[in-house]
């Protein structure tokens, strides 16, 4: 039975439901479907408003941090300096798409409060910027069992992966299994430190709204035992196979 959809609905979702893959059986998933952003940031800025035009029906977005003049070459969903940015994130979505249902959590994750919000939610987001966060959000998902688009982006290159969806060997892979244990600090470099290509970020975090709308749907091939690596100064995209480094998944 198809679903029925108000003309404005109609209309507003018109080449969605036109799509092979989508159609009204699938938008109205899409409209019944949650998920949970974790940062309105650079990677958040882009994710989110293509989440909420697509008409994914509720949208939580975490992020306990306050826009700062050095936020606006990148983080493009904002417009006033001081505000926090999940509500800052929040009008702006509701300005794009009323219908959404936006949730405002303005606060920092704790690995307690990552899991009890991670269980509300279809699908997790990971729009943060620090391996600490990274990893927090991980285990955090891992622990949950709910399905994670990831992604990361500093100076000229991005990466994005989906992990906690099973893969081709049945396993469901995790942060950890791509990078086992966070880095000494001094190991790398941030943002802070390089830069960041705003317009780059933007590309990644495009990139985690399409795997995340893929996820939502059940279409497509989402990007699972797979990172997709943006090397924007050649340019080049390239996908890197993943599998897992940890001993406990690996069959004897």
């Amino acid at each position: 039975m198809t679903p029925d959809f108000f003309p404005l609905e109609q209309e507003r979702y018109a080449r969605n439901i036109a799509l092979r893959g989508v159609g009204e059986v699938g938008q109205r998933r899409l409209l019944e479907s949650s998920v949970l952003v974790i940062g309105a940031g650079g990677l958040g800025s882009a994710a989110l408003p293509y989440l909420a035009a697509a008409g994914v029906g509720r949208i939580g977005i975490v992020d306990g941090d306050v826009v700062e003049l050095t936020n606006m070459q990148r983080q493009v969903l904002h417009t006033e300096l001081g505000r926090n940015k999940a509500e800052s994130a929040a009008e702006r979505l509701h300005e794009l798409n009323p219908e959404v249902a936006v949730d405002i959590y303005p606060e920092m994750l704790t690995p307690d409060r990552a899991r009890k919000l991670f269980a509300r939610y279809d699908l997790v987001l990971d729009c943060t910027d620090t391996f600490a966060a990274k990893f927090l959000i991980s285990d955090a998902a891992e622990d949950v069992g709910v399905p994670l688009v990831w992604a990361t982006a500093v100076a000229w290159q991005g990466q994005c992966s989906v992990f906690g969806v099973e893969d081709e060997d049945g396993q469901r892979l995790y942060l950890r299994d791509l990078v086992p244990e966070e880095p000494p600090r001094d190991t790398y470099k941030m943002a802070t430190e390089v830069g960041v290509l705003g317009a780059m970020v933007g590309q990644i975090g495009t990139l985690q709204a399409t795997e995340a709308i893929k996820l939502l749907l059940g279409v497509g091939q989402p990007l699972v035992g797979r990172v997709m690596v943006l090397d924007a100064l050649s340019p080049r995209w390239e996908t890197l196979p993943l599998r897992s480094s940890r001993r406990t998944n690996v069959e004897c």
